[in-house]
């Protein structure tokens, strides 16, 4: 099994701590003679630090380049991070569990929801009917905290099912 992170659009706590979960993992494997069961890559449209343990994949392309290669490499059962809701839904299509960096999961049946809410409540504020979304959203301890908790759920989801 694998975990994509889009990596254009995760903050860098995010990143290290997707390392730190694959450090671990990595140590328990060696610990057991065993291969790691599952990999951790990042993919962008930029060369970003990334921590130890993690494979960087650059893709160039423009805009979206990234997006596309990550549907493109990963299977039905593995696991993805972004904050990219389209990128999510694409996945979740796929068969792909997917994490957004408050902890939410998309899926089959909640992505394309989500997705549709997000573009009518757009669309309605570009006509003047709703207020202007909260640009200034916060992104601090509790939705990191969320984020971990989900990504151990869900690791140990796929894990489970992948056996």
């Amino acid at each position: 099994m694998n975990v994509y992170a889009d990596g254009d659009s995760l903050q860098p706590e995010i990143r290290a701590l997707l390392g730190r979960r694959q450090a671990r993992e990595e140590g328990r494997a060696a610990a057991a003679g065993e291969e790691p069961k599952w990999g951790l890559t990042f993919v962008a449209a930029k060369a970003i630090p990334i921590p130890a343990g993690g494979r960087l994949v650059v893709v160039e392309g423009g805009p979206g380049a990234a997006d596309d290669r990550i549907v493109e490499i990963a299977e039905a059962g593995d696991l993805a991070v972004t904050r990219d809701l389209p990128l999510a839904e694409r996945l979740a299509l796929k068969g792909l569990r997917v994490l957004n960096d408050r902890g939410d999961v998309f899926t089959t049946e909640n992505s394309g929801e989500r997705r549709s809410m997000r573009d009518r409540a757009e669309e309605l504020r570009g006509l003047g009917l709703a207020p202007e979304s909260r640009k200034g959203r916060t992104w601090g301890q509790r939705e990191f905290k969320a984020f971990a908790d989900a990504l151990d759920r869900e690791l140990a989801r796929a894990l489970r099912k992948n056996q």
